[in-house]
């Protein structure tokens, strides 16, 4: 007999509760979601449209979600005329079906989200308007992205694609997977990656505005690029060229690719 595959569906909300103090872990709402097979890696999606992510992982099969008020709303006091404002926790919602999990809050809550995963879990992770994005000792494939914060990748493993419009973007990476394509992007921050010694890789590295520094020994060259858009209908003629580093490590591999246009680039060797 086939088995249907199992689908979990969970909307949690709680209801007004103080603003910060003491009681707030106690008010934070949590529940668990397990994974349909969890002898294999699950993929969870996490986004939020406000407040922060954070993402650990833990020696578990299943997934543990956590979410609680980030504090005082902007422009709001704790207090009016002798009141006491109430606060609610946001609400969020998780589905998993087939070893696939969707975490996401609702769009006008301004929570702190803080996701529980095992070790072996690949991510997609999406921030727009909140607080930074930090990803803690996952082992798997990784695809951040944080519009108007930071991202904080802290020992992790596998392969990471990382971009942030108006943040910087800090990572450190305990093992990189052999062959894999990894990018490290920000528009108004800085890039700061610390990689394995032992890392085969051919990286590019490009800041318009900044500085690049590395104490990895580089077989650097330099890649011109030009693009030729030919005469407009005012007259004019454009070529643009575009400069970028290029170098090889350890005889070079899978390309790694470390940009920003307002920022500095760092790119650091770790122990391994």
């Amino acid at each position: 007999m086939t088995r249907a595959p199992l689908l979990i569906l969970i909307a949690a909300t709680i209801t007004a509760v103080p603003p910060v103090g003491p009681a707030d872990a106690q008010q934070a709402e949590q529940v668990t979601v397990p994974f349909t097979d969890p002898g294999r890696p699950g993929m969870v999606r996490v986004s939020a449209v406000n407040g922060t992510i954070t993402v650990r992982a833990a020696d578990r099969r299943d997934v543990l979600i956590e979410n609680r008020p980030r504090g005082e709303r902007r422009g709001q006091p704790a207090t009016r005329a002798g009141l006491k404002r109430l606060q609610p926790v946001g609400g969020f919602e998780a589905v998993e079906e087939k070893n696939q999990m969707v975490i996401s809050t609702n769009a006008n809550e301004d929570v702190e989200l803080l996701v529980t995963v095992p070790t072996k879990t690949n991510l997609k992770v999406a921030g727009t308007n909140g607080g930074p994005v930090t990803i803690e000792g996952v082992d798997g494939e990784i695809e951040v992205e944080n519009t108007n914060n930071s991202i904080v990748l802290s020992n992790v493993s596998g392969s990471v694609v990382a971009h942030s419009t108006n943040g910087d973007v800090k990572a450190t990476l305990t093992r990189a997977t052999a062959g894999k394509p990894m990018a490290f992007a920000s528009f108004n921050g800085n890039v700061d990656v610390t990689l394995p010694a032992s890392l085969k890789a051919t990286f590019k590295l490009r800041s318009d505005m900044g500085e690049i520094y590395t104490d990895f020994d580089l077989q650097l060259k330099t890649d011109t690029a030009t693009s030729q858009n030919g005469r407009r209908e005012n007259g004019q003629f454009k070529i643009e060229v575009n400069r970028s580093l290029s170098g090889a490590l350890n005889g070079g591999g899978a390309e790694v690719e470390l940009r920003t246009f307002n920022g500095n680039i760092f790119l650091r060797k770790g122990s391994q």
